[in-house]
């Protein structure tokens, strides 16, 4: 096999494995609207702004603390929450995969969290 063929061999498979990881504009359309339908009371949903809910993170955050898959499957198996405003919205696969992949589009504009940004929990008993 020549030279040039191996390339464009290794050129055709990095694109392809490159284009499957990329979602395509349906999929990020999809799920913006079922964040918008249903997590944007709490959450900021966009690449700026604040939490409508102090508590409840922004999606660009939650996209740079979690990585893809994580986050389909915490939607396919129901997100555990001890908060009481988190509704229990079972998602379809679709669903969790087309929410997934819109809130990691946005991991440009979000930061990681560090130990220092983590908020002291209260003791046992404290008021």
């Amino acid at each position: 096999m020549s030279v040039s063929r191996i390339a464009i061999l290794i050129l055709l498979a990095t694109s392809s494995a490159a284009f499957a990881q990329e979602p395509d504009d349906s999929l990020l359309s999809k799920g913006q609207s079922l964040a918008e339908a249903n997590c944007a009371i709490c959450h900021a949903i966009y690449a700026t702004g604040n939490s409508p809910l102090v508590i409840a993170p922004t999606f660009r955050d939650i996209a740079v603390n979690y990585d893809f898959a994580d986050l389909e499957d915490a939607f396919n198996e129901g997100v555990a929450t001890e908060h009481p405003a988190m509704p229990d919205w079972q998602m379809t696969p679709e669903q969790a995969e087309a929410i997934a992949a819109y809130i990691m589009s946005l991991a440009h504009a979000g930061k990681q969290k560090t130990d220092l940004e983590t908020p002291l929990q209260p003791l046992a008993g404290s008021p």
